[in-house]
């Protein structure tokens, strides 16, 4: 059974809460503000924008205190990736980090993460883009066009993206350059065209694409062991590839065809990045964990099946909920039925008792 209402409270229910957001839009905000406006690091940067999960409308809640929910916020330097190496550029934020997040802070392999006690943020610096694609950037995600809108909304991004770039361009073909600490190289990155991706293929599947990312993120996280480079947003881009496009069917036959195409999987396969094809997503999962993340939802599949497959209401909440936990909340349970006796019971064998 497909269970619509109960689907909703369900992505209702692992939804980030109104607290939480609310923390991580006051940490971003700060952190930005205080990027744009420092003596120390502002005169490098050229504009700042949300990234990941949050800013796609992807992302679910934690599942326990240490899974502190979680921000990228993309730095767009003015640093020439000609003349500062990608160690530089990130070397060139600590003293700034030492300033107003000490023994917060930590370098990462591409990215300088901040922990606070309800909320982590990645910051990611990007090389200096061409003029038109600074330009596009800086206008769409200013600090004042940021607050005409809810920076967690991935449409109002989007839909100020496609202002800017409808005067130029540019940004389409263009991917950004962020530092490799590990490799000591800049690489190519395109949040804008993982943004215009998601919109688009959400658009494709009637609205059901960010939700059908948003269970089967929680069912991973939740009870799925063994697959941990089988991170996030190579899990959200994998599902992508694997959710098929048919407009307006039920969220739970987009779950139930999802898994089918996810369990058929042999190998790991390539994963082309959106915007940079060259690099692929699925680089740093390993076989093994692969492997294990593609036998879990084989299984998961079966369950899904069942309940989609199941007529009676009560009975297909109760397998959805064996598949995603007590989120899924279940139907009334039906009262059993007695039929009515017009006359008088009498014992069959009178002569037997008890």
């Amino acid at each position: 059974m497909e269970c619509p209402g109960k689907f909703r409270d369900f992505i209702s229910n692992i939804a980030l809460s109104d607290t939480a957001k609310q923390n991580l839009k006051t940490a971003y905000k700060t952190l930005k503000s205080r990027l744009h406006e420092d003596a120390i690091i502002s005169g490098s940067v050229v504009t700042s924008f949300l990234q990941g999960s949050f800013a796609r409308q992807t992302g679910v809640k934690p599942i326990n205190r240490d899974d502190k929910p979680d921000v990228d916020l993309i730095v767009v330097t003015n640093f020439d990736p000609a003349k500062v190496t990608a160690t530089q550029a990130l070397n060139r934020f600590i003293p700034f980090l030492e300033k107003y997040y000490k023994d917060k802070w930590r370098m990462q392999g591409r990215s300088i993460g901040i922990e606070m006690s309800n909320c982590c943020i990645d910051l990611v610096p990007t090389a200096l883009p061409s003029s038109g694609t600074a330009r596009i950037l800086a206008e769409a995600f200013s600090a004042a066009n940021e607050d005409k809108r809810d920076i967690f909304k991935v449409k109002a991004s989007y839909e100020a993206i496609i202002r800017a770039a409808n005067k130029d361009e540019a940004w389409k073909t263009e991917p950004l350059l962020i530092p490799d600490r590990e490799q000591k190289v800049w690489q190519k990155t395109h949040p804008l065209a993982q943004i215009a991706w998601t919109e688009n293929k959400n658009g494709l599947t009637d609205g059901h694409y960010k939700r059908v990312v948003k269970a089967l993120k929680w069912w991973k996280k939740k009870f799925v062991a063994g697959a941990d480079s089988v991170k996030s947003y190579p899990l959200e881009h994998f599902i992508g590839n694997n959710c098929p496009n048919l407009g307006s069917i039920s969220l739970a036959e987009y779950i139930v065809r999802t898994l089918l195409s996810i369990s058929q999987h042999t190998s790991k396969p390539y994963q082309a990045d959106r915007g940079v094809p060259e690099h692929d997503v699925f680089k740093r999962v390993t076989e093994s964990d692969f492997t294990k993340f593609v036998a879990a939802a084989k299984q998961a599949y079966l369950k899904a099946k069942s309940a989609f497959n199941e007529p009676a209401q009560y009975e297909s909440s109760v397998k959805w909920q064996e598949l995603f936990g007590s989120e899924f909340p279940l139907y009334e349970k039906p009262t059993p039925t007695f039929t009515k006796r017009d006359e008088p019971s009498s014992p069959t064998n009178p002569n037997r008792y008890a």
